[in-house]
């Protein structure tokens, strides 16, 4: 009877068994979800890039500013200078939209937002959120719906320079004209950033009367 011989080679191969497959399977798959789940970390020069595009992106371009010209003489002067409001004023919520003029001209209001007044009789539009970002709400309040609000102490400020010639400004809610050495203004977060999109005039008497310069440090 003929014997059946074997290669050597499958003579060494040793089988493993259904619980060493089991087992190596479980530890491979493992491996594999553990690498998908893992998130790879920015690296720090990736990160600055991507703050520098967003900042970039949320500040105005050159381009995009109807007040280009303005805010380069305004920059190019370097008479910007920090000051708070520190007068109460008058504020009353408009149901309706309304055309409102004020001493720098025809204003478009809409409805929700609020209409300001100064002591001197002053008139200008502001929104809820930039009220109470601003001032605060005191129980005083007049028979025809005017409430009264002090500037709060917390509040940033504004950043305004002077103008020495007539000039005009698109501000957010529409054309404004200023004088001869009235201020030109805008928002102290905004104190780095060459092309504001929310920038307004102030009347220079009144912004004598209501704002006070900030020294540097306080």
């Amino acid at each position: 009877m003929a014997r059946i011989l074997r290669p050597a080679f499958l003579m060494s191969v040793s089988v493993p068994s259904r619980a060493n497959l089991f087992v190596s399977l479980s530890v491979s798959l493992a491996v594999i979800c553990a690498a998908c789940n893992q998130t790879q970390e920015p690296s720090p020069k990736m990160s600055e890039s991507a703050s520098q595009k967003d900042a970039e992106a949320t500040s105005s371009k050159p381009a995009d500013s109807p007040n280009k010209a303005l805010l380069d003489e305004a920059n190019a002067a370097g008479k910007w200078f920090h000051a708070k409001k520190t007068r109460p004023i008058w504020a009353k919520r408009l149901e309706a939209a309304q055309t409102v003029k004020t001493l720098e001209g025809e204003e478009q209001v809409a409805a929700g937002h609020f209409l300001c007044k100064g002591e001197a009789g002053d008139i200008w539009p502001q929104t809820e959120k930039d009220l109470n970002k601003r001032y605060t709400a005191t129980d005083e309040v007049t028979t025809d719906g005017w409430g009264k609000y002090q500037p709060h102490p917390d509040a940033q400020g504004v950043m305004a320079t002077p103008i020495d010639h007539p000039f005009e400004v698109q501000a957010t809610w529409g054309q404004l004209t200023g004088k001869p050495r009235d201020f030109l203004v805008k928002n102290f977060q905004d104190r780095e950033t060459a092309y504001p999109a929310d920038v307004w005039i102030v009347d220079q008497i009144l912004f004598r009367q209501t704002y006070e310069s900030v020294v540097q440090g306080e």
